[in-house]
């Protein structure tokens, strides 16, 4: 990064709009930043571990695809949950509707569907943001989404540290994606802040239409 194409904070610490373009002398493309068509997304790497993820909280075992619950768009293991997002059979992209199931340690289920054209990214849970961006990564709308916000949310939280009762709990995903760009400023990452950019970049376009 040169001293040309700083990336501005404002008094209040929060991060301002920064053009991309000017962005070249560290490898980056000038003409834009776009994750590659050829990273997979969390999705397909979530989908090809082995059945089962061992976490500080025990062993959880990690849901994909199946006939009854549809395509596995999103799966992850916590601390002592498990959360999959299934595309239905009866899926509409006119209407994207997805089906998400939360295990706990003791094995009980959460079932609930979800119309991610509802979702407020400024006052919604982690169950919804994480079936938003695993659409917006599944339908290619926003290829980086999923990964930008499970690593956003680990950033706030540690990687093993949610817990259950955490996936249900209300919060301003904008202002985690914030923090999180803000972590890797300070870190002098820049890539890392590009990757969450692509997604807060999206976000941003949404709340102007």
């Amino acid at each position: 990064m040169t001293e040309e194409t700083p990336i501005n904070i404002d008094n209040n610490g929060g991060l301002r709009k920064m053009n991309v373009n000017g962005i070249g002398a560290a490898g980056y493309p000038a003409a834009g930043y776009e994750t590659r068509r050829a990273r997979r997304n969390y999705a397909d790497q979530m989908c090809n571990m082995v059945p089962a993820t061992q976490s500080s909280g025990g062993t959880f075992e990690l849901h994909i695809s199946n006939d009854k619950d549809g395509k596995a768009i999103g799966s992850m293991c916590g601390a002592d949950y498990s959360l999959t997002v299934y595309q239905p059979k009866d899926f509409d992209p006119a209407n994207p509707v997805y089906k998400v199931k939360v295990w706990d340690k003791g094995g009980n289920v959460t079932e609930r569907m979800v119309d991610v054209s509802k979702v407020d990214t400024a006052d919604s849970d982690y169950i919804d943001m994480f079936a938003y961006s695993s659409h917006l990564s599944a339908s290619g709308e926003c290829p980086g989404a999923q990964s930008a916000f499970i690593r956003a949310g680990a950033n706030q939280n540690g990687a093993d540290n949610r817990t259950h009762d955490d996936l249900f709990g209300m919060k301003d995903w904008i202002s985690v994606l914030k923090d999180a760009m803000q972590t890797q400023y300070d870190a002098g990452n820049l890539k890392g802040y590009l990757d969450y950019k692509q997604f807060w970049d999206f976000l941003e376009k949404q709340d102007y239409q």
